[in-house]
């Protein structure tokens, strides 16, 4: 199973996970910093809230299935087979109790172990007392590799590849290294099936109690019980048990100081570095985490209260999304009467959204971004019914403020973004414009985001701008060019459905009210504090 982020490389050179830690979990904050930018750049991520979404969907059991589903929202999948692959994998877990039940199951029982084994991933084990933890850490290794021959063969590709990648461990060489006797040698540890009949060895046992602890305490455990027990002359046994004695203080010293340190340095780490450099053990952890993610898909799916569905994926020229009462996944999640929209976003055009701030404008491009993202990871999406191409780029551009090293002022720092996200579109791109050519005349801005719209209808990508500017949008209609949405009202109050039309309404009046600072608030201000006189 090919993947273009090997979960257990990632996690040992960056730690994103800390089994140390009371609640442990993923570093998302770290892993987000650490990923490279995908078909989705960092500052989208941020404005369409990775995290929240990431929060809202994971139902996740281990680390590395909670990495897996991180991994997949920052980089949208970009095989169509792939995700049809897991769409049809997610219908059968959904559909086969005695399967579901089985692979929940296998994901408790690894779970159980899963912080012991990153203690000894992490090198979190402490070296005078290293037995326990790493004797558990082998354990959750080896239930990791035989428990998967409980789950049922499954009948669909994904699911099957999983399991069997899993299932196909225990066969590896790497396994005997955790499961039978290990030996150091000249050339490293090895296994029993590694290591040739005459290779000189030494052999590693996990315990305190060995040969070199116990044998030189023989002699004064024995004088010791001769002397209690009558055996020998009393005076002549204790004499030889006082002789003798060291051996039990070398013993003690050797099991307790020396050989823990030795253990760890000598097999401890080597085990742990062949494991890291075992490709059967990274993919057998990436098939876990691929197990826990799908379950987390169908967890989320039954916990909404809202619709789901698994949207048609195509893989055309043109993006495009169709979607029936399309919803916020992450506010879907606690609003008790979040309100659907339909979307049609059809092959290439520009879709212009106006309407009054606190509309629901934001949240509808966000819904739009964030169930794309969904669609292309092989989750639900929160519809009726979608469609949905697949993207090669997602762009979200909402405003920002300039940094003082910035010549430009705020209207150049807004045209860079702007022009990164024109120059790097293809047809089959995403691209949200909250407001373009701000910070300049209203003369100047006319003309520059009609050029700049102008070439979005050239490259007919799908492209939404969220504007105030009615005037802009009034041009592109008397063209005839493009899709008009609006914030629909009742009364003064926003429905949060977008509706066919353009908004001529800002009621910012209505808000300044809202927060104290009308024209009637500032004249009351003025007056009470004596700088005007009622006349």
């Amino acid at each position: 199973m090919d993947s273009d982020l090997v979960i257990l490389d990632f996690h040992y050179k960056n730690k994103i996970f800390d089994e140390r830690k009371i609640a442990g979990g993923l570093d998302t904050n770290k892993m987000f910093d650490l990923l490279p930018p995908t078909i989705i750049d960092k500052r989208t991520l941020q404005v369409i809230e990775l995290q929240e979404l990431y929060k809202t969907l994971n139902h996740t059991k281990t680390f590395v299935g909670s990495a897996k589903l991180f991994q997949s929202l920052m980089n949208p999948c970009e095989s169509l087979e792939l995700i049809e692959a897991k769409q049809d994998s997610l219908s059968e877990y959904e559909g086969n109790d005695k399967l579901r039940s089985a692979v929940e199951e296998y994901i408790g029982l690894y779970s159980e172990n899963e912080r012991a084994l990153f203690k000894l991933l992490n090198a979190h084990i402490m070296p005078v007392v290293p037995y326990r933890d790493f004797k558990k850490a082998m354990k959750a290794v080896e239930i990791m590799a035989r428990a998967a021959g409980d789950i049922p063969q499954p009948d669909t590709q994904y699911l099957d590849s999983l399991l069997q990648s899993i299932k196909s461990f225990h066969t590896a060489p790497i396994f005997d290294l955790v499961t039978r006797p290990t030996y150091r040698t000249l050339h490293g540890i090895m296994s029993r099936s590694e290591k040739k009949r005459f290779t000189p060895a030494l052999k590693f046992r996990a315990t305190r109690l060995t040969a070199g602890t116990i044998f030189p305490a023989l002699p004064a455990l024995f004088f010791s019980t001769a002397w209690f027990t009558g055996l020998m002359n009393p005076a002549l046994a204790q004499s030889f048990s006082l002789l003798t004695g060291g051996g039990v203080i070398l013993g003690a010293s050797y099991g307790v100081l020396v050989k823990p340190f030795f253990d760890y340095m000598s097999a401890i780490l080597p085990i742990r570095k062949r494991l890291f450099d075992s490709s059967p053990f990274a993919s057998t952890i990436e098939s876990v985490a691929g197990l826990d993610e799908l379950s987390s898909f169908n967890t989320y799916a039954k916990k909404l209260k809202y619709p789901t569905v698994l949207p048609e994926v195509t893989d055309e020229k043109f993006h495009y999304f169709v979607a029936k009462e399309l919803r916020n996944p992450v506010r879907s999640k606690t609003e008790e009467d979040f309100v659907g929209n339909d979307v049609s976003l059809e092959k290439g055009g520009v879709t212009f959204i106006t309407g009054p701030n606190s509309g629901g404008k934001t949240t509808y491009c966000k819904t739009i971004v964030q169930n794309q993202i969904l669609a292309q990871i092989g989750a639900p999406v929160v519809a009726k019914s979608a469609k949905i191409n697949m993207c090669d780029r997602i762009f979200y551009q909402a405003p920002m403020f300039d940094s003082i090293t910035d010549q430009e002022g705020r209207f150049g720092t807004e045209l860079k973004t702007t022009r990164d996200i024109f120059f790097n579109t293809t047809p089959k791109s995403l691209a949200i414009l909250d407001e373009i050519a701000e910070g300049t005349t209203i003369h100047e801005k006319m003309a520059m985001s009609l050029d700049i719209l102008n070439g979005f209808f050239t490259k007919a990508n799908t492209t939404l701008l969220v504007t105030h500017s009615f005037e802009l949008v009034e041009r592109f209609k008397k063209q005839e060019r493009g899709q008009y949405l609006q914030v629909e009202f009742d009364g003064e109050m926003p429905t949060h459905q977008l509706i066919p039309g353009i908004s001529t309404e800002s009621k910012a009046e209505r808000v300044a009210e809202k927060i104290g600072f009308s024209s009637e608030d500032i004249k009351r201000h003025l007056k009470e504090k004596g700088y005007i006189r009622e006349d």
